[in-house]
Formats: structure tokens, sequence, C-alpha cells
């Protein structure tokens, strides 16, 4: 059983491993990567089998969880059998979440104000609930007539509930443009960019229809203004100027 309490650098103060957890949740990570992180930055490194022990989270399910955290670039691997996983520094994450704020609260601000500007009773609306935002963002690829753009950390649900929307996008002469993590599977698409530190997910349709979510999908910001949406279009791509990489 390992202790409660983790030190924190430099003073005697301590901090519950449970508030820990909590507070890696916020970052958009589920109970079990929470802790398998934890466990990780603890040890410094270790196997699967090392973190399940650690984090008492079950050994079938350390291994799915590490990749999932390396997927998000919480953790690295060695390879070797069994593979060797290495926390990202809790540093570096930091700095790496409060650019992508920084990106986004950026973003809000450019439209700050405009639905006054314009007039318009319209506004940005809150969907809650995970099965609600894959349903708007099939809609949405039903919907679309000339070019879908899809960026987001976690496109393997994605991808699985969505596989013959994309296809038929595609068939109809939809462009297609998804933004991945560079190890991900992504769907069939017209244009495919590869890009490092990826939290939120976001769409966007026709110019016309925007959405931003977690990275869990469980909470979303959605308009149908057009001029909102065409700002957040032009933000996303001004963000891809030099991507990593490009492939189909």
């Amino acid at each position: 059983m390992i202790d409660q309490t983790v030190l924190t650098p430099g003073g005697p103060d301590t901090l519950e491993k449970e508030d820990m957890i909590i507070l890696l949740k916020k970052t958009g990570l589920s109970d079990y990567e929470a802790k398998a992180y934890l466990a990780l930055v603890r040890r410094s490194h270790g196997s699967a089998e090392d973190v399940a022990d650690v984090a008492e989270i079950p050994r079938t399910s350390a291994y799915k969880v590490l990749e999932s955290l390396q997927r998000k670039n919480f953790v690295n691997s060695r390879g070797g059998r069994p593979a060797v996983f290495h926390p990202v520094p809790p540093l570096e994450i930091r700095d790496r979440m409060s650019a992508e704020l920084e990106r986004t609260f950026t973003s809000l601000d450019r439209i700050r104000g405009t639905l006054t500007d314009k007039g318009t009773p319209q506004l940005v609306y809150t969907i809650v609930g995970k099965e609600k935002i894959l349903s708007k963002i099939g809609d949405l690829l039903d919907q679309c007539k000339e070019r879908f753009f899809l960026s987001s950390p976690e496109l393997l649900e994605i991808n699985n509930s969505f596989a013959t929307k994309f296809s038929n996008a595609l068939k109809r002469g939809v462009r297609v443009t998804v933004v991945a993590e560079p190890s991900a599977r992504v769907p069939d698409a017209t244009e495919v960019i590869r890009k490092k530190d990826l939290l939120a997910t976001d769409v966007v349709m026709d110019s016309e229809v925007a959405l931003m979510a977690t990275p869990d999908l469980s909470i979303c910001g959605f308009t149908d203004n057009s001029f909102l949406a065409a700002h957040l279009d032009n933000f996303f791509q001004m963000s891809l100027e030099r991507p990593m990489d490009t492939m189909r």
C-alpha cells in the first residue's frame, strides 16, 4: 500500500493523493490515467505492471491506460520487453497546457462583442455529455457541403463512430481536414496534419458552424453564428501555418 501523502518541493506542506488525482482529472484525464501518471511521477519510470501496483489499478488495464497517456503526451515509452514508461515532467505539461489555454482565450477574445456589433440574438450554446456531442459532430458531417475541419487529441472514438460518415462526406466532394497527434489513427480525409500537444476537440463546418469541446468530450461550446464560426475557423487555420507534418 502506498502512503497517502506526497511532499511538495520546497516546504513541509503536503497534498493528499486523492486531491492530486482530482486536480489531474481536471486536465481531462480519466481516474485510472490520473492514478497512473501520479504513480509514474513518484517512481520516475516503470513498466505497466509496476504502475498498476503503485497506482492500485487493475493490471489488465494498465497498459491501455499508459498507451492513452502516451497519446495525450503525458508519458513517453522506451522499447523493450516489458516497455518502460517515463512521465513527461509536470512543469512541461503545465507550460503546454498554459499555451493551449492562451490560444483558447485569445480566440475567445477575438470574438468578444461580435454578437453585439452584429446585433444578432444568436448565442453560443453549451452541450453537455459525450453522447450528445458525438451526435452533434456526426450531424455536422452529414450536413457539410464544402469543408469540414476537425482537430482532436482523441480521434479513436470519433473515427470508430463515424468512419462511414467521413467516407460519405468525401464522396460528396467535401474537403475534410483532420489534425491529429503524430501516432493517432485517423478517419478518411482529404488532408491529415500531424501536430503535437493537442488538447481541445475543435470542429468547423463550412465556416458557418463551430464546436469546441473538452478532451474527454464531456462538454462543449457550439455556435451556428456564421460570423463567430468564421472567426474561429480563421484562428485555427493560422495556428496550423507551421504544422509538424502533413500527409495523406
